[in-house]
């Protein structure tokens, strides 16, 4: 008679740890991605219910280190450095001229939370199943793009245009979430998958018209390229251009309207309107007039419509020289931090970096919360990515295990 030697039997609250684990990344990097598209507000939900299963699964596991991971998240450079920049835009609102912006900040306080919670309860080691939802979800999300916009002809109203719509947004999210996906793919020899998902969100973002996505994506295919075999180099010179292109921004604006005062080339036209709201303003450029006022001075009428909507122009606009330097600081630490981590992986996250970048430097992305939200699920990307463990064969099994013993021998 013949018996097989058998794994013990898991513990069943480290069986209900993976699965839920597995149930909140699939939430996070497969619905996260596909529902927005149809409905915008879901991506706001989504979010704190895959971080609440994350630290369920935390809990109910036996590993320990779990709570040091969120000690070293939370006291990362990077975290530092947004903690930094919270703070500042917290005490902005001592001075804003509205009152709408503190519960944004609440908000936005919130997700930056959950954010952490998320990144700092995954575990040390993701395994290739979990890591595998991340290119899924994208590939999902890029087809969808592509059926709704090709078979339904959407309609785009008057608030998809002045609010970026359902299909922008899911865009948008998609151009910056495929580079993880992509470096999760060719990190474990997928070159082909890789290829054929970047031209997949390609095709998405040129249909959705996803507005500056096709840019985003150009420019971290530069900085890809250029990355590859000089991750630390090209991390540090990506740091370097980021935070001068932050702190000199209101510099090329001002002398954007100095020559061309009246009628401003067209791709010029929102930096010199820039450059001549800094020449009204004066010192007051430093200071900044408080969190939120450039979105709630467009809103109610005290500022005009052709005012720029990038991320750039409302910090400094809202939080003058210091949250400037603190926007910089982030920059420049995730940037380093990057670049630090496996070299065949690197130049992905540093496209992915460089991508999101464009879209704060052109638009539309900006102080919203749901630009927010796209920009923390792209950092739990980063973070489940880089505890992936890659491995282009499977494992051999040990000699003798599984194998037929006879009893009585």
């Amino acid at each position: 008679m013949f018996t097989f030697s058998r794994r013990p039997a898991d513990d069943p609250a480290e069986e209900a740890a993976r699965l839920l684990l597995r149930v909140g990344v699939f939430l996070l990097f497969v619905i996260s991605l596909v529902a927005p598209i149809l409905a915008r507000q879901t991506v706001y939900i989504l979010l704190p219910i895959g971080a609440a299963l994350l630290l369920i699964s935390a809990s109910l596991s036996e590993d320990a280190r779990a709570g040091r991971s969120l000690r070293a998240i939370l006291l990362s450079p990077p975290m530092l450095a947004a903690m930094l920049l919270v703070l500042w835009t917290g005490l902005s609102l001592l001075w804003t001229p509205f009152s709408g912006p503190g519960e944004r900040f609440g908000k936005a306080v919130d997700t930056l939370g959950l954010v952490a919670v998320a990144t700092g309860f995954l575990p040390l080691r993701t395994k290739t199943s979990n890591l595998n939802l991340l290119p899924i979800g994208a590939a999902i999300a890029a087809v969808a793009l592509v059926a709704i916009t090709l078979l339904l002809k959407p309609q785009y109203s008057i608030e998809d245009i002045l609010d970026v719509g359902p299909l922008a947004r899911a865009g948008l999210g998609l151009a910056l979430l495929v580079w993880p996906a992509m470096g999760a793919l060719a990190v474990r020899g997928r070159w082909y998958s890789a290829a054929a998902l970047g031209v997949g969100t390609i095709l998405a973002c040129y249909l959705s018209k996803a507005p500056n996505a096709l840019p985003a994506l150009a420019g971290g295919a530069v900085v890809f390229a250029t990355a590859f075999g000089r991750a630390r180099q090209m991390s540090m010179a990506l740091a370097a251009l980021m935070a001068a292109i932050i702190l000199l921004a209101p510099l090329a604006a001002f002398t954007t309207h100095l020559v061309w005062p009246e009628s401003p080339p067209t791709f010029f036209k929102h930096l010199a309107f820039w450059g001549h709201m800094i020449a009204s303003d004066g010192p007051r450029t430093l200071i900044g007039h408080g969190f939120g006022a450039a979105t709630w001075g467009v809103l109610g009428g005290y500022l005009t419509p052709a005012t720029p909507r990038s991320l750039i122009f409302q910090i400094w606009f809202d939080l003058g020289v210091l949250g400037a330097a603190a926007l910089a600081l982030v920059a420049v630490r995730a940037s380093l931090a990057v670049g630090g981590t496996r070299p065949a992986l690197a130049p992905f996250l540093l496209g992915g970096l460089g991508a999101g970048f464009v879209i704060c430097l052109l638009g539309p992305a900006a102080e919203q919360l749901w630009w927010l939200t796209l920009a923390g699920l792209d950092a739990i990307a980063f973070a489940l990515v880089t505890r992936g463990q890659f491995r282009k064969r499977r494992p051999r099994l040990p000699a003798g295990w599984g194998a037929p013993a006879q009893e009585g021998a």
